[in-house]
């Protein structure tokens, strides 16, 4: 009889505290899940100051696991309102918008929160949300602005001592952003984005000063991605970028920038004369950036720009007329241009290939340079670091045809008004006749035999007009053939004139001579204007090579002869004899 009532009362208590139980999950999905709606709702807009309001559907609540689910979730930004606040507010001139059909929230401890005014949750996940970024024109700052500190940290709401989440993560988003800080309005659009947030933590100590949005670590993953450039003859394409905050870094993987048309279309396309560029990049990090700047003022500073296994094909059809008036930018000018700030302290490009090709016949001339090693220090258009005098230095190494071993230093200052550069350069043993695949397909002329020994290039100093300076070429047994693809019976004959001469009254088969007489090449060439950098930069190192083995343009010849005039006014004595020179020392002792 006992064991029957205590049967009964035990079981009695089980239903009691099942209602118990349903009563509460009741009045919490029901009444608690209203009041953290109306609550959510009037939050973000008291809290934003009207920035920001909320779009809540569903929302569902289970106190007992914590759990809590949200159907259609909304967050919208107020773009006219940040535009008649933002001179007199403290607002961040970034602007989220997301949209998602649900999302869930697992361990939120409901209790926690009610009985110490603490918000502590283990994972918030959306999946395949639309998030939009909108980067608003900053207004102008006055000397008391300058002095107040722009904290990128989420604001804690009043009534609540902390809030913290473990894990918050977007999986298969859409992002877009839209820049709404210049004159006229960009947008990119990124079909598939991933979004990892470490440990956020909002509390009175954590205000943002080295916390990014009050996180460890915001780590952004977006998927490949194409966008046409405003030419309409190239695209840019990505294979994917990652951004981090811990590290400060960005790295981007199998970067392209790809021409829309073929070699021979792309010019005729465009109607006028000018390089062919497809440039190829396994992968390269920003590293050590500035992302405050960047995020929020869309000024890039970075510590580092490490590029892996860059490849260049250059091309260039001369058989395409130049544009009048067309005059490709300098480096100086093209880095002057840039609408956004660019500070890097060094770029380094490691084991790369460029290739360079010339066009006025049937084929083209071809170089390359391969197992290109390059350091560049001073990359910036900061106006008070060039106005300081900086000078930027870019130090490298390659292959030329992947035989000789070239080293090049150049020598940037970006405020000069006339392009300034310097440059010199040496160039280690390879046998000559490498270099025929450019030199036969632009000038007449075809090299049988020669080994170059070295060659140096001093220093070369060059500007917007012209560049000039001297080469030294140490080589041996030179024989050059000159071509003439018209074989008739006069032209034989007239080519055989010509190599005579060449090789026998013009060329030096070795330099410096069996008696030591060394033959220094002079470098000239004017720039021509409608043509690019490398242009100018190769034209000045073959006018020095021409100039080496005899063939002088009209302006080299006159340097030369006053180069040999210079040397006569030093050294009266030279050119002379040995007894007309003692006799001129004798003279001078009557004297």
């Amino acid at each position: 009889m006992k064991r029957k009532t205590i049967g009964k009362i035990f079981l009695w208590i089980v239903v009691i505290l099942i209602l118990i139980a349903g009563i509460f999950f009741a009045i919490g999905y029901f009444y608690y899940s209203k009041i953290l709606r109306n609550y959510l709702i009037e939050t973000v807009s008291s809290e934003s100051k009207g920035l920001y309001k909320v779009e809540v559907g569903n929302l569902y609540l289970n106190l007992v696991a914590g759990n809590l689910t949200i159907d259609k979730f909304s967050l919208l930004p107020d773009t006219a309102f940040y535009r008649t606040h933002s001179n007199t507010d403290t607002l961040a001139p970034l602007l989220f918008k997301l949209t998602i059909n649900q999302f869930r929230i697992r361990d939120f401890h409901v209790m926690e929160a009610v009985r110490h005014r603490k918000i502590d949750m283990q994972r918030i996940r959306f999946i395949g949300p639309e998030i939009t970024v909108f980067r608003m024109r900053m207004p102008p700052q006055t000397n008391e602005d300058k002095k107040k500190e722009k904290m990128m940290s989420i604001p804690l709401p009043k009534g609540l001592s902390s809030i913290a989440v473990k894990e918050f993560i977007i999986e298969n988003a859409r992002l877009e952003f839209i820049d709404c800080s210049k004159d006229s309005v960009t947008r990119n659009t990124f079909p598939t984005c991933n979004i990892f947030v470490k440990n956020i933590l909002v509390d009175s100590v954590h205000q943002g000063k080295k916390r990014l949005f009050n996180a460890d670590d915001i780590s952004i993953t977006l998927g490949s991605y194409s966008l046409p450039m405003k030419n309409g003859m190239n695209e840019i394409s990505f294979g994917e970028i990652g951004l981090s905050t811990a590290t400060g870094e960005v790295n981007v993987k199998n970067f392209h920038l790809k021409p829309l048309y073929s070699k021979y279309d792309y010019t005729r396309k465009l109607g006028f004369q000018t390089d062919w560029m497809d440039i190829r990049i396994n992968k390269f990090s920003l590293k050590r950036i500035d992302l405050r700047n960047l995020l929020f003022e869309g000024k890039m500073k970075a510590g580092l720009l490490d590029i892996d296994s860059l490849i260049l094909d250059d091309y260039r059809d001369k058989r395409v007329a130049l544009k009048p008036g067309f005059k490709p930018p300098m480096p100086q000018e093209g880095l002057h241009k840039l609408k956004t700030y660019l500070r890097i302290d060094t770029v380094i490009l490691k084991n790369g290939k460029a290739n360079y090709a010339e066009q006025v016949g049937e084929v083209p001339g071809t170089i390359f340079f391969d197992r290109l090693n390059a350091t560049f220090t001073g990359l910036t258009n900061d106006s008070v670091l060039l106005n300081a005098g900086l000078i930027s230095e870019l130090k490298g190494s390659g292959y030329l045809m992947g035989k000789g071993k070239l080293d090049v230093t150049v020598w940037f200052k970006f405020a000069d008004k006339h392009n300034s550069f310097n440059f010199s350069a040496q160039l280690g043993p390879f046998d000559l006749t490498v270099v025929n695949p450019m030199l036969s397909n632009l000038v007449p002329a075809k090299v049988i035999s020669g080994k170059v020994k070295r060659v140096l290039i001093p220093m070369v100093y060059a500007n917007d007009d012209f560049a000039r300076g001297k080469m030294l070429f140490y080589y041996n047994d030179l024989v050059v053939s000159m071509t003439d693809q018209k074989q008739t019976t006069w032209t034989k004959v007239k080519t055989g004139v010509i190599n005579f001469a060449a090789n026998n009254l013009v060329l030096s088969n070795d330099n410096p001579t069996a008696s030591g007489k060394m033959k220094t090449g002079v470098i000239y060439a004017p720039r021509i204007k409608e043509l690019g950098f490398v242009n100018f930069f190769w034209r000045s190192a073959f006018s020095g090579l021409k100039s080496t083995v005899g063939f002088n343009s009209k302006a080299q010849k006159e340097m030369i002869r006053e180069e040999k005039q210079k040397g006569h006014e030093k050294d009266p004595g030279k050119g002379k004899t040995p007894n007309q020179k003692k006799g001129t020392k004798e003279k001078k002792v009557k004297k």
